[in-house]
């Protein structure tokens, strides 16, 4: 699943940044690693861009970025267990 595919306020975990040069630079140094923590916090008019938590720190993503990133949802996690 896409972070891109997420809900407001749903939580996941970053699976896989698939992404190049500098944006995997860049979205690395916000923390978005495999293994962040992730919240959706909200999103612009026409989800254009998504405000989300990592651990701790909150950013705001194009959705374009958001679409290069896979995420397992934490419900999936727990049912899984």
């Amino acid at each position: 699943m896409k972070l891109s595919e997420l809900k407001k306020q749903e939580e996941a975990i970053v699976k896989r940044v698939n992404a190049t040069g500098d944006l995997k630079q860049r979205l690395a140094s916000f923390g978005l690693l495999k293994g962040a923590n992730i919240r959706v916090i909200d999103f612009a008019l026409g989800k254009s861009t998504i405000e989300i938590m990592v651990d701790g720190t909150l950013l705001a993503l194009r959705k374009s970025e958001a679409e290069n990133i896979e995420v397992e949802p934490k419900w999936a996690v727990t049912v899984a267990k």
